[in-house]
């Protein structure tokens, strides 16, 4: 279990951002703004092609001093010696990645529910990642959650002995949103399209860390 700060902004992809001839320089104006976390994962990739990317960035990441989460998968997070793994709402145990991952890594889950919230602060996860809370076209169709999921699991984690995991925010944040989110009880966000389709990436990381609170590359306490 990693006993650093969590980092307060996550990009994470999609599979269409992956395929954009601008990922590597929109990845690296980000990282040099500030960027602390790349949150990878893809269905589409397969296990060679997404262990290739995964190697790219993780030199990226290493120059920059970042952290590289992958999603999903544990093996390719041991394998290329990532800082976390994210795990889907119902995929592979917390503790079955530890036992992949080691006891270093960070291991998160994302949740949808207070009670999958529950689930995963019982079982040992570092930290949450909640929504969506807002609508995204990331998952059309998908009815936002809105900022109640994470007062709900706010004031039923603070009931349960700590520690408890920290919650970031997913879905349709922006800088403007930061502030609500924040009150609500998350301690960072991470954003998809927010950051990768800004006509700027570089200022859109700057942006979300000064809403943050940050300005530079620091992390929430």
């Amino acid at each position: 279990m990693r006993d650093d700060p969590l980092p307060a902004l996550v990009a994470a992809t999609d599979d269409r951002r992956l395929t954009q001839p601008d990922f590597a320089d929109a990845l690296e104006t980000m990282l040099e703004a500030g960027l602390r976390v790349v949150w990878l994962r893809s269905r589409a990739l397969d296990d060679r092609a997404f262990s290739e990317l995964i190697a790219e960035v993780r030199k990226r990441t290493d120059r920059h001093d970042a952290e590289l989460w992958i999603g999903d998968r544990a093996d390719l997070a041991r394998a290329f010696d990532a800082d976390g793994v994210q795990l889907p709402e119902r995929g592979l145990s917390i503790a079955g990645a530890r036992r992949v991952v080691g006891q270093t890594t960070r291991v998160g889950r994302s949740v949808h529910s207070v009670e999958a919230a529950i689930a995963a602060t019982r079982d040992g996860a570092d930290h949450l990642v909640v929504g969506a809370i807002y609508a995204t076209r990331s998952h059309l169709g998908v009815e936002p959650a809105g900022v109640g999921l994470l007062e709900e699991i706010r004031s039923t984690l603070e009931a349960t002995p700590p520690p408890t995991p920290p919650p970031l925010a997913i879905g349709g944040v922006t800088p403007e949103r930061v502030p609500e989110v924040v009150a609500a009880g998350a301690q960072g966000v991470v954003a998809i399209r927010a950051l990768w389709d800004a006509p700027d990436p570089s200022r859109a990381v700057r942006d979300f860390l000064v809403a943050i609170g940050q300005n530079s590359a620091k992390t929430l306490h």
